[in-house]
């Protein structure tokens, strides 16, 4: 995990489009950047990271022609997926999403709101349509943690948080003090009495567990019906094709 005694609260990645957006995405990222270090956050901006990269040893994009295609996917895999892909997972506490038109347009956001959810990290995503209940995605919404409209609501969230509550104690949970942090709601609940001492995942309030208690109970398991089904279907054919000969 990258460390900066600077800023204690914890590595924020911040994931949204490059290869269609303009300026790579680098307008948001550094105006996103200064003000989670002013909360204490350290930001993770590919983006800037990136032009770094390609300042010490060059551009692994734009130079290759329709020729050199499969050394462009080769490229992008080990150095872009690759890349990303292992910040989130060694290296980040959370991701700031932003969902504009030119992330509908490319893979790579969804991509890593995915891997950051398959990890349990926090999710915050900030829409650029309005409102964003009719414009998001059911699957992204499903993967989110919190959802905002605009960054100033963001940033009044994450200055409300508990300090370093985005980090993961030594068990494993995010928790600072007697809070812990919900992975459903993204809201900080108190827990009282003895600490959680092994890992919990997923991390819910009571609010949240009562509303996947009702989720767990009150509906067939969609994935048991669906092997049923096949299993069964399976079965009928096979009778089927016995019938036939």
């Amino acid at each position: 995990m990258i460390h900066h005694s600077k800023y204690p609260n914890g590595n924020i990645y911040l994931s949204g489009a490059m290869e269609h957006a303009a300026d790579l995405g680098a307008t948001w990222r550094a105006k996103t950047a200064i003000t989670l270090r002013t909360l204490g956050f350290y930001p993770l901006d590919i983006t800037a990271l990136d032009r770094e990269y390609e300042k010490a040893h060059g551009d692994l994009w734009s130079d290759l022609n329709a020729q050199e295609m499969l050394q462009r996917k080769a490229n992008i895999r080990k150095h872009f997926i690759y890349t990303d892909l292992q910040l989130i997972k060694n290296d980040s506490d959370a991701l700031i999403v932003y969902y504009d038109e030119s992330v509908r347009r490319g893979a790579g956001t969804i991509s890593e709101c995915q891997y950051a959810y398959l990890l349990d990290l926090p999710i915050f995503i900030v829409s650029a349509f309005q409102p964003w209940e009719k414009s998001m995605p059911g699957w992204l919404l499903a993967l989110s943690t919190k959802i905002f409209q605009t960054f100033d609501e963001l940033f009044r969230y994450l200055e409300n948080l508990p300090p370093a509550i985005l980090k993961r104690d030594i068990y494993g949970n995010r928790h600072s003090g007697d809070y812990y942090l919900c992975s459903l709601s993204g809201e900080p609940f108190k827990k009282s009495g003895v600490h959680f001492v092994s890992k919990v995942s997923p991390l819910y309030n009571k609010e949240s567990v009562e509303t996947v208690r009702k989720t767990n109970e009150q509906h067939k398991e969609r994935y048991e019906f669906i092997v049923e089904y096949l299993e069964a279907q399976a079965i009928q054919e096979i009778i089927r094709q016995k019938e036939d000969k």
